[in-house]
């Protein structure tokens, strides 16, 4: 909405001085310094006016001639050249301005939504990313786990083939020793079958000798009797 009313203030006068601080626009057919004419117009400050277009208000597309100075610098020097607009043209820019102004409260709202939204969008990506990175951080740390008990389980495994190589390299000592000892045993009972039937030879052959003896005793005694007749 447009900061006038739509009656009540009429526009500059054409040839009121006053502060100069309204918008204005640049017309190439209607620019540079008022010296075009018999005597060269001249601000307070002395210098030769600048001419200028409104475009503010009611004063839109007036002319006026002005200081060309900086703003700081610039004194308030102000001469329209254009009538003052009739009341049907200062309604029509009037309305314009309105349009205007509700043209530019929409793309204000409009760019203000727009921002709220993509705030709020952007605070739902953040929270995206930040949940993300904790399923990516969980995921590494399950993956992690995982390993460890993938490692863990390989040492098992390892010490389970381990354990078993060694409880059939003790079957397979265990079966040696046993032939061994069946065979020492087997030796054994023929060693000592063999020393019983060398003892019952011998005990034979001892047998024999001592029969012989007692055979040999009584031939002795026989002939011992026979000398001694």
């Amino acid at each position: 909405m447009v900061s006038w009313s739509d009656g009540d203030e009429s526009p500059l006068d054409v040839s009121s001085d006053g502060e100069s601080s309204m918008n204005v626009i640049y017309d190439l057919d209607w620019c540079g310094l008022a010296d075009d004419g018999a005597e060269p117009i001249l601000c307070k400050c002395g210098f030769v006016a600048a001419k200028f277009v409104g475009f503010e208000g009611y004063n839109t597309g007036r002319r006026f001639l002005s200081c060309e100075g900086q703003e700081e610098l610039k004194c308030d020097f102000l001469q329209w050249v254009d009538p003052v607009p009739t009341d049907a043209m200062m309604k029509a820019v009037g309305k314009l301005w309105d349009m205007y102004g509700e043209v530019k409260q929409a793309k204000t709202t409009e760019s203000l939504n727009f921002m709220e939204q993509k705030f709020d969008y952007q605070d739902k990506i953040n929270k995206l990313h930040t949940d993300l990175r904790n399923s990516q951080d969980e995921l590494a740390k399950q993956v992690e786990e995982k390993q460890v008990t993938l490692a863990h389980k390989a040492i098992a495994e390892q010490g389970l083939m381990d354990a078993r190589a060694a409880l059939e390299g003790k079957r397979i000592t265990d079966e040696t020793t046993c032939k061994m000892h069946k065979c020492l045993l087997k030796k054994a009972e023929n060693d000592r079958d063999k020393y019983k039937e060398d003892k019952r030879k011998l005990e034979s052959i001892i047998s024999d000798l001592l029969k012989q003896k007692e055979a040999y005793k009584s031939r002795f005694k026989k002939i011992k009797d026979l000398c001694d007749v």
